[in-house]
């Protein structure tokens, strides 16, 4: 196991059971490493009756197809985190106009994600092209998508699917954050893309 150290004081950190959970802590302050999950996003873009999908240009999953989406940076509201991944990685802005769901996504070597996926429609004048983490960017049919990189985005397509066929099941979300429209980031603002996706 790799050793840990404390944030506060630098000594290492030992083994301890907090609430009955398996955790470690510094024997000098009580600082306690709480194994936190990772926020994600997931977007079901809808274009014309078809789903807008990427075929991924690096790891994991390099050549497989996915959802636009990825990490919430921690001064960022989830919708528009989505909708500056949406802008990053199929070139396009979005609007948000559902969540289809929030999800715990399970990890083995890595730290679990929470996973918040949002239905969206394009912006006005808005076409998808491949951001630098996508080789192509592809609008398939609803009843015909390619197969998927990641199993979470399989459960977000397939509960998509069944928020379809429920009456009334579409329409915008309440909190006005969720229909701003998206923008490119500022270079100002730029950070070190996370690599890992869900």
């Amino acid at each position: 196991m790799v050793p840990h150290y404390c944030v506060n004081c630098g000594g290492e950190l030992v083994k301890r059971v907090i609430e009955g959970r398996d955790v470690e802590a510094c024997p000098q302050d009580g600082f306690v490493l709480w194994h936190d999950p990772k926020v994600t996003t997931a977007v079901v873009v809808e274009v014309e009756g078809g789903i807008v999908f990427g075929r991924r240009a690096i790891e994991p999953g390099y050549g497989l197809w996915c959802l636009p989406g990825g990490f919430v940076n921690d001064d960022e509201e989830p919708a528009l985190a989505a909708a500056r991944e949406c802008m990053e990685e199929i070139c396009a802005g979005v609007e948000m106009t559902g969540l289809i769901g929030v999800y715990h996504i399970s990890k083995r070597d890595a730290p679990s994600m929470i996973g918040i996926a949002y239905q969206a429609r394009l912006v006005d004048g808005s076409a998808p092209s491949p951001g630098a983490e996508m080789l192509e960017v592809r609008v398939f049919p609803v009843d015909s998508p390619p197969p998927l990189a990641f199993p979470s985005h399989q459960r977000v397509l397939a509960e998509f699917l069944r928020s379809r066929a429920k009456p009334g099941a579409e329409g915008p979300l309440s909190a006005a954050a969720m229909a701003r429209r998206a923008s490119p980031p500022s270079r100002e603002r730029a950070r070190p893309r996370r690599r890992h996706k869900p």
